[in-house]
């Protein structure tokens, strides 16, 4: 695989601009994942797509769940949370 390496600059609110070749290349467009491994390098990657239309509507932990079928863990989701408020409001 060949590696591509780019300077970055970052500025005064800590952001960075993905090169628009890059952003092309991969097919991102508005969410990506930033990781910071244990020797302290930042890893950005492309979210599939199926969790990007979801990315920033939650506070959850993506990485985690990579590969699952994000539609169904939110239907689970709501239909858990409907239920809890059922409860709720019958109590």
């Amino acid at each position: 695989m060949v590696s591509n390496e780019y300077i970055l600059r970052v500025d005064e609110k800590g952001r960075i601009v993905i090169p628009k070749e890059v952003r092309d290349k991969l097919k991102i467009s508005n969410s990506v994942r930033l990781i910071v491994n244990e020797s302290g390098e930042i890893i950005i990657k492309k979210m599939e797509r199926n969790i990007e239309k979801y990315a920033g509507y939650f506070r959850v932990d993506w990485s985690k769940l990579a590969g699952m079928d994000i539609d169904e863990i939110l239907n689970e989701a709501l239909k858990e949370r409907s239920e809890k408020w059922l409860r709720d409001i019958l109590t």
